[in-house]
């Protein structure tokens, strides 16, 4: 991307964070006002106030402060002293209504949250074709593939498990191969001999925004033998099935030991091309890569909008977002089993954001501001301390009990809890931040 680009996606980036910490907090905003709880503050981020303004006659200040990483509504009764001379009476504090009305205050920014993430799927849903990338060629002429004889629209001849073809109305299409560690692929030569090591070349389109560049989206990983995937279970729970297919191929992706930059050098493949009568045309292709990047040698992949029938796009909001709620409790409870290290933070999602906006659609973007929603939303309900779900926790039990948990208690566990989580936090972004050198 360009600088300008760079720049667009990082103020892209404050501005959709920022407004989904605001809608979360408006719900509990929202919820304590229609309970008449008193509202010292709506704040959005943290640090000194950049603008701090009251309604005349209102009792709430709303505030923007210079970092736009949280917010909170400061309510009576949670700590903040009233204005002086200001009496509020008792009814008017969060301890002082139903420990059912302050559930509700509790739960609403998290119930916004996942409506939030319902309507941005939908929207990028409903709102946007569907984009797909094509096998489909453009081939530039006088290029060594134009001169082996392949022509536009000869499609791309990839490698994949049966059980990967899709059956859209009839009409075969091809889903790629996904990793149990989410990595998405086809092969198109599964034995490139360089000195004397096997690699697999494998093909992922890397933008919805144009016609993919073949160069661009060919990766060359370690490779691995059957015989190699029998004997190691990751792989072969990865590849099981794949290994017995007729059409499986000869080595398989090592992915584990991401060993899978290019070297600059000149590395001999075999690239298949199928024209419209599903002859396939193999084309020997000297691969020369420059300062890790492949040299374009003339070849796209077309990409076609589809809109899809007014039903399926209803139909696809709602099954994105429970996959999208199914992969969040799963993603949390890897944290259990050692999965910290798949999890990403406020680095993370800020250089992730980046790229989408660089290389896929703006629907995809909102997609994927639809599920970061849907993360906070769940993430925000776990109880642990510093977060609603402990508090809902905490006044569930009081409720239950009919007896207040005692301060020192709560205090205790608040601050190791909130020690815990800020450790949590640093470590992630540390691993963000040698994720995106390359390190990890």
């Amino acid at each position: 991307m360009s600088w300008w680009e760079w720049v667009i996606s990082i103020v892209l980036f404050i501005v959709a964070l920022s407004s989904l910490i605001a809608i979360h907090e408006a719900g509990h905003l929202s919820m304590a006002k229609l309970f008449n709880v008193y509202c010292y503050e709506y704040s959005i981020g943290f640090g000194p106030a950049l603008l701090k303004k009251k309604r005349k006659n209102g009792e709430t200040y709303f505030c923007l402060r210079a970092v736009p990483l949280g917010g909170f509504v400061s309510m009576y009764g949670e700590g903040a002293e009233p204005e002086p001379g200001l009496e509020i009476p008792k009814e008017r504090s969060i301890e002082g209504i139903k420990k059912w009305k302050k559930v509700i205050i509790l739960s609403a920014g998290v119930i916004l949250n996942a409506v939030t993430s319902l309507v941005l799927i939908f929207i990028s849903n409903v709102a946007f074709p569907l984009v797909r990338t094509t096998s489909f060629t453009k081939v530039a002429p006088e290029s060594i593939v134009y001169s082996a004889g392949v022509r536009n629209d000869d499609r791309l001849a990839i490698s994949y498990p049966k059980s990967k073809e899709v059956d859209d109305n009839g009409v075969k299409k091809v889903s790629p191969f996904v990793t149990n560690d989410g990595q998405a692929f086809f092969v198109v030569d599964s034995d490139v001999v360089h000195n004397d090591h096997h690699y697999v070349l494998t093909y992922y389109p890397v933008t919805t925004k144009r016609d993919n560049i073949l160069s661009e989206c060919l990766t060359l990983y370690v490779g691995v033998s059957k015989e190699e995937v029998m004997n190691d279970d990751d792989y072969k729970t990865q590849y099981s099935s794949w290994i017995e297919e007729e059409n499986s191929p000869a080595y398989y992706p090592r992915f584990k030991d991401n060993t899978f930059k290019f070297i600059n050098e000149e590395i001999p493949v075999k690239i298949g091309f199928k024209n419209q009568n599903n002859e396939i045309t193999t084309v020997n292709i000297p691969l020369k890569a420059q300062d890790g990047k492949l040299i374009d040698f003339g070849v796209s992949l077309k990409i076609q909008n589809e809109w899809l029938p007014f039903s399926d796009r209803i139909k696809n909001t709602f099954s994105d977002f429970g996959s999208a709620s199914v992969a969040v409790f799963k993603g949390i409870g890897t944290l259990f089993t050692g999965g910290i290290k798949n999890m990403s933070g406020i680095v993370g999602i800020a250089n992730y954001s980046a790229q989408l906006y660089g290389s896929y659609t703006f629907a995809t973007y909102l997609y994927f501001w639809g599920l970061i929603s849907v993360n906070l939303a769940i993430f925000n309900l776990l109880p642990f301390p510093g977060l609603d779900g402990w508090q809902i926790l905490v006044t569930t039990i009081e409720g239950v009990s009919h007896k207040k948990v005692p301060d020192k208690v709560k205090n205790i566990v608040s601050f190791i809890g909130l020690a815990l989580l800020f450790l949590l936090m640093i470590a992630v972004v540390v691993m963000d931040i040698l994720r995106i050198a390359g390190v990890m």
